[in-house]
């Protein structure tokens, strides 16, 4: 009877382990399910939607800076959107002297309004300068406390050599989960020579860390002044990680 309440014991230690486990992966899905599904509830379906309705300048602006360079560093929702996400590719683009190009929202708020997700992406000056770079990588904001980057992509052995750079500098990055890999052919990342890229899903967290008090509104982001080490550590990483991942290639 001794025996058989011990046993019953550690089974139930077992079974209460496997639920709070089975929880916790739940709600991990439900997050980033609930992630994407808000990122295809977009106001516009495409860019040509999205400019009829708005006004260049004033609702929103584009950067480019093309180079000789085969890679292009992405950011298409820069600005207020995902706030850090522009500032931070535009760093990675003049560390490895890459081609840039970032659409940034500059509305007084709501800048969520401006986003399209990447499979619908389809700006016109993007779509010529991405065709004819062999190699896109995408910056983006993903909605997380937690200090993480997803790192995805068809293009694995640039993932590859990114995430171990970034694991390199400290920083916690992982492989992204199905829904937000950037793996579909839509991606705008996937349109380039090579027909395939890599997606950097940088979350809320993380890119706060970036900047003097957390604050990315956009005076701070304006102000190079704030923005902390670990940014330029990040930048560093994955143009380091970009390098790497053409030497594996080859």
């Amino acid at each position: 009877m001794k025996h058989f309440k011990k046993l019953y014991g550690k089974l139930y230690y077992v079974i209460l382990f496997i639920i709070i486990v089975v929880f916790l992966s739940g709600l991990y899905w439900f997050y980033i399910t609930k992630q994407q599904n808000t990122n295809n509830n977009d106001i516009y379906d495409n860019f040509a939607a999205l400019k009829a309705d708005t006004k260049e300048g004033k609702d929103w602006q584009i950067n480019v800076k093309d180079t000789d360079d085969n890679i292009l560093i992405t950011a298409i929702h820069g600005g207020s959107i995902e706030p850090g996400t522009s500032e931070l590719a535009k760093l990675i683009a003049k560390k490895g002297s890459f081609g840039l190009y970032s659409f940034e929202g500059l509305l007084p708020s709501n800048n969520r309004s401006l986003h399209i997700t990447s499979t619908n992406f389809d700006e016109p000056k993007l779509l010529d300068i991405i065709e004819k770079s062999e190699e896109a990588i995408s910056i983006h904001g993903v909605d997380e406390s937690k200090e993480i980057v997803y790192v995805g992509g068809k293009d694995t052995k640039m993932a590859k050599a990114i995430k171990q750079e970034l694991e390199d500098k400290g920083f916690n990055a992982t492989h992204s989960p199905e829904m937000i890999n950037g793996n579909s052919g839509d991606n705008i990342i996937n349109k380039n020579e090579s027909k395939s890229g890599v997606q950097l899903e940088i979350s809320k967290g993380l890119r706060e860390s970036f900047f003097e008090d957390d604050d990315t509104d956009l005076e701070s982001r304006e102000n190079t002044n704030n923005y902390r080490q670990d940014m330029y550590d990040f930048a560093e990483a994955v143009s380091q990680g970009i390098k790497a991942g053409e030497q594996a290639k080859k």
